[in-house]
């Protein structure tokens, strides 16, 4: 049986993050990663926007780390793909692959991340029903796209509309039915989902909110969507973009505590010593909002691996780190930090829809996240204005500043 000093299971952000981790602190540990794809850690935000729209794009485009970065550790780091694990032995460190292999480690992480979900509805497998997850999905994705003309998106979250913004390059007519009165709404407040609806829909984007899926259509290939109200949209094509559900079997394989994720403490551990869990599929305790949270983004990947390595390898530091959403949509690049979503009210400092804008979401009288709408320069100050909580008579202050425009406090 081979023995690594850790093992990583999983080979996304948050695993190759880890690597990073371990390094910081222990420059010679042997590691060990098992990738259940075939390609080494990449990462997944372009899927559904620039590697989707690129023809032809390289996969190459999307790693985390150029082919040589592996090479060139190559006695000290041993990267497996396409090699899942099954099986996870708790007690003795041990993780059993597909391929029949036993691998000890001394310190195990798991970042096996999450899978799309799909609509348990008549139809949902049907030829031309799809979801994204994989950059083999959004290479399938684009060539569908190429034969299609109407395409309906089935949620208006991440997914659904930044594949309504990237399918407009398909010339396709695109339907996003959303069973939720307002787009993004896990995300924005209603004054900002109000502004993006209106933003798509003049760039040719149509919604059907209020509307969930009773049914995929067609003989042998999908022909019609028919939404709950028995409405029938005509459709080449159909893109799920209902959520991804964490792939935690293994630790619940293993007698590790689960609850919609892996549950960790404050150091990314599990409730099994030695054992760590990272990334999307990690319940975590949240520095700011108390209680556990599981978070499906890119920064929380990268930060909560790099952490879980660091603590693997004995640092023993607490995760603290606000972590950020993003999303780039027609000529809107966007910037979410803290609590956005079901807040008392919002301050707009500049004009939505024409140069730079920070909303300022406001619960309680305090700040409890921000908005960043094609202003990134403004990040790390934003950052730190929700790890302070200001009260809206401190940030109103902030208004004065030189170059600040004044805001404007709506309901």
């Amino acid at each position: 049986m081979r023995t690594f000093d850790y093992v990583i299971v999983g080979g996304g952000l948050a695993a190759v993050s880890a690597v990073d981790g371990i390094r910081e602190i222990d420059r010679e540990g042997s590691i060990a990663m098992f990738a259940e794809e075939p390609d080494p850690p990449y990462h997944r935000p372009p899927l559904s926007k620039e590697f989707l729209q690129a023809e032809g794009a390289p996969r190459t485009l999307l790693h985390v780390k150029p082919a040589r970065w592996f090479e060139e550790r190559a006695d000290g780091l041993k990267l497996f793909t396409d090699a899942a694990v099954e099986r996870l032995d708790a007690r003795s460190m041990t993780v059993h692959t597909a391929g029949g292999d036993a691998i000890r480690g001394g310190r195990i992480l798991i970042a096996t991340g999450g899978r799309a979900k799909r609509l348990e509805v008549p139809g949902s497998h049907l030829p031309g029903v799809s979801t994204l997850r994989t950059a083999a999905d959004s290479e399938q994705l684009r060539e569908m796209a190429h034969g299609a003309s109407r395409v309906v998106l089935v949620g208006a979250g991440f997914i659904g509309m930044e594949l309504a913004s990237s399918l407009s390059k398909f010339d396709v007519d695109a339907v996003v039915a959303e069973v939720e009165p307002r787009v993004w709404a896990r995300v924005f407040p209603e004054t900002i989902a109000g502004f993006l609806r209106r933003y798509f829909e003049e760039r040719g984007v149509r919604f059907m909110m209020g509307s969930s899926v009773a049914a995929f259509e067609g003989e042998g290939r999908l022909a019609r969507v028919v939404l709950d109200s028995g409405e029938e949209i005509p459709a080449d094509l159909a893109i799920v973009g209902v959520g991804m559900s964490p792939n935690d079997e293994l630790g619940a394989q293993a007698g590790l505590a689960v609850q919609d994720g892996i549950v960790v403490d404050g150091f990314a551990e599990t409730t099994a010593a030695h054992i760590y869990a990272a990334g999307d599929v990690a319940r975590f305790p949240d520095p700011m909002g108390g209680g556990l949270s599981r978070l499906e983004h890119w920064d929380h990947a990268r930060a909560h691996g790099r952490h879980a390595g660091r603590n693997m390898a004995g640092a023993r530091e607490t995760f603290d780190h606000l972590s950020y959403f993003f999303t780039h949509v027609f000529d809107l690049s966007i910037n979410v930090f803290g609590e956005t979503a079901d807040v008392d009210r919002t301050i707009v400092s500049g004009e939505l829809g024409s140069g730079r804008s920070i909303v300022y979401c406001v619960t309680d009288n305090r700040l409890t996240g921000t908005i960043l709408i094609n202003a990134t320069g403004a990040m790390e100050d934003c950052r730190a204005l929700v790890r302070a909580r200001p009260t809206v008579e401190d940030l109103l202050k902030e208004f004065e500043k030189p170059g600040v425009r004044p805001g404007e406090l709506v309901g």
